[in-house]
């Protein structure tokens, strides 16, 4: 951990525990024998949570145009093999949230982006034939908490580091000037607070940077290429294009060229707009 980082840590004065029903979650992960309903009755005592497991259940990522209002229903049609990862990703980024609007950088947005990344990460998982399609979700729902720590404890220093942004830099150069580190960075630290599985460690720290990933190389791959895809074409986390550079590392980890790359993204695009184009 760099210098700068420790400054910057050593400045939050009570950063908030995992939640509760994340450690019951956490205790599930691996266990094929939980039933839904167990799944259903730790998520069902937090209404927020439940509420945000309800409308990714109705995102256009699913393409249904039937309207979920129940949470086994919800359960039911995001799949029982991906639902304890996906509520796990949703309560960890549920407990920044806390009502306020910030200036800087906007909780919904960076909340709907992540979501998109853990959404195209699992149908990219899906499309390449990978073994980790069940577990891929929480490491794009989580690859930018970074940003939350950032929202919730730093928010006037960040006002520089957009200032620096909007001067012509990319987001993480702006970042790296201003504070000498940059949201993975700050990420990859909460996620050691909270100990975390080194697969979602690994991709919160190296998203950026798969080239540099050592293990886990094909999760990071799968979340940096998902937040490229969602970045540039469905929902960038802040509102003008952060300027996040492609790594053929990643491509080449997954086995894929960029044209194969691009008919890809082409078809995941295409899918998302077509569904929201018939809910409209």
């Amino acid at each position: 951990m760099s210098e700068a980082l420790k400054n910057y840590v050593r400045r939050i004065d009570k950063l908030p525990t995992i939640p509760a029903i994340a450690h019951e979650i956490l205790s599930l992960v691996g266990d094929e024998t939980v039933s839904v309903g167990k799944i259903e009755s730790i998520v069902e005592n937090d209404p927020a949570i439940s509420g945000k497991i309800l409308s990714v259940a109705n995102s256009a990522f699913f393409g249904s145009k039937q309207s979920i209002k129940t949470l086994d229903n919800a359960i039911m049609r995001i799949g029982f093999n991906n639902v304890k990862n996906i509520a796990l990703g949703i309560s960890i980024m549920t407990m920044f949230d806390d009502g306020k609007s910030s200036q800087v950088l906007d909780y919904q947005r960076i909340f709907n982006h992540s979501v998109s990344v853990g959404f195209i990460a699992r149908r990219l998982s899906e499309e390449l034939k990978l073994s980790i399609t069940d577990e891929i979700f929480i490491n794009g729902i989580l690859h930018d908490v970074g940003f939350l720590v950032f929202s919730r404890y730093f928010s006037d220093i960040y006002k520089d580091v957009i200032k620096e942004f909007g001067g012509g830099r990319t987001l993480l150069e702006a970042e790296d000037n201003i504070m000498g580190f940059n949201h993975a960075d700050m990420g990859e630290w909460l996620a050691k607070q909270w100990q975390l599985p080194n697969n979602v460690k690994d991709s919160i720290q190296f998203h950026h940077v798969p080239s540099h990933a050592r293990r886990n190389m094909k999760h990071v791959a799968v979340t940096h290429i998902a937040d490229y895809i969602s970045t540039k074409n469905i929902l960038s986390p802040v509102g003008d294009d952060p300027g996040y550079p492609l790594e053929s590392a990643a491509l080449d980890t997954v086995g894929i060229s960029e044209e194969d790359l691009n008919d890809i993204e082409s078809r995941l695009v295409g899918y998302v707009n077509d569904i929201e184009g018939d809910e409209h």
